[in-house]
């Protein structure tokens, strides 16, 4: 099982759909949300919560109340009472992306923007480096994006995030398939890429190779209307 969903961000969310949101996450979440000085990165942070809540709920059949969330050692979210299910989300620019599955799995979105391609000698394994050196000049920075959120979703996956060196893992491009070269214990894994938007590069990592062939969408209204329902649930059984 794996379930892919996008969320277009809500630029001018009403205020109280806001609020009426934040007051159903755990008080540290409300926390972190509420200190973000500009108001889009709140409206992303909390639209992934929302949106991976909803379906893990929708998928238990768990009223929100009841779901508990927790993280390992390095940060990854996990589900006490519920090991066999892993979610994972992400989020930039217009996009807010959440994966379910019954296997680890990792996801990423990055909005495409100019960037100093030297950022690749830092990050990136030799191997990666001399690909991106060698392909045409007018397709790099299209050709980065696309290492980059294969491997961030390849290290969430995972489970360690960036305490895994970002280069101690080859990721390549051939003929149409995706290679991936690694000593981690990690490693019988599978990817697939998605182009939402033109402007974005998105990428999954899972245990499996039963991709959906495109992820869901659903708007911020249907999702807000969904998850106030998945929370009536909690009144309906008091």
């Amino acid at each position: 099982m794996l379930e892919i969903y996008m969320t277009p961000l809500q630029h001018n969310m009403n205020p109280l759909h806001f609020e009426n949101l934040l007051r159903l996450l755990p008080l540290s979440r409300q926390d972190k949300i509420r200190k973000f000085t500009r108001r889009e990165d709140a409206y992303r942070s909390l639209t992934a919560d929302i949106l991976s809540r909803w379906l893990i709920c929708d998928y238990l059949g768990l009223a929100n109340e009841e779901l508990r969330i927790m993280q390992n050692a390095y940060g990854k979210p996990m589900l006490p009472g519920n090991e066999g299910l892993f979610f994972n989300h992400s989020h930039s620019g217009q996009w807010i992306v959440s994966a379910l599955s019954d296997a680890p799995v990792g996801i990423d979105i990055e909005q495409r923007s100019d960037i100093d391609l030297r950022i690749a000698d830092r990050f990136f394994s030799a191997q990666e480096v001399m690909d991106l050196r060698e392909i045409p000049a007018e397709v790099r920075s299209d050709y980065f994006f696309e290492l980059w959120t294969l491997k961030e979703s390849y290290i969430k996956a995972d489970g360690r995030g960036l305490s895994l060196p970002l280069s101690s893992f080859t990721i390549r491009k051939q003929r149409g398939h995706i290679q991936l070269d690694t000593e981690n214990s990690f490693r019988s894994c599978f990817f697939k890429q998605y182009t939402p938007d033109p402007l974005y590069k998105m990428a999954v990592c899972a245990l499996t190779s039963d991709f959906p062939e495109r992820p869901r969408i659903i708007d911020f209204d249907e999702l807000y209307k969904q998850f106030m329902c998945v929370n009536k649930m909690e009144h309906d059984r008091a």
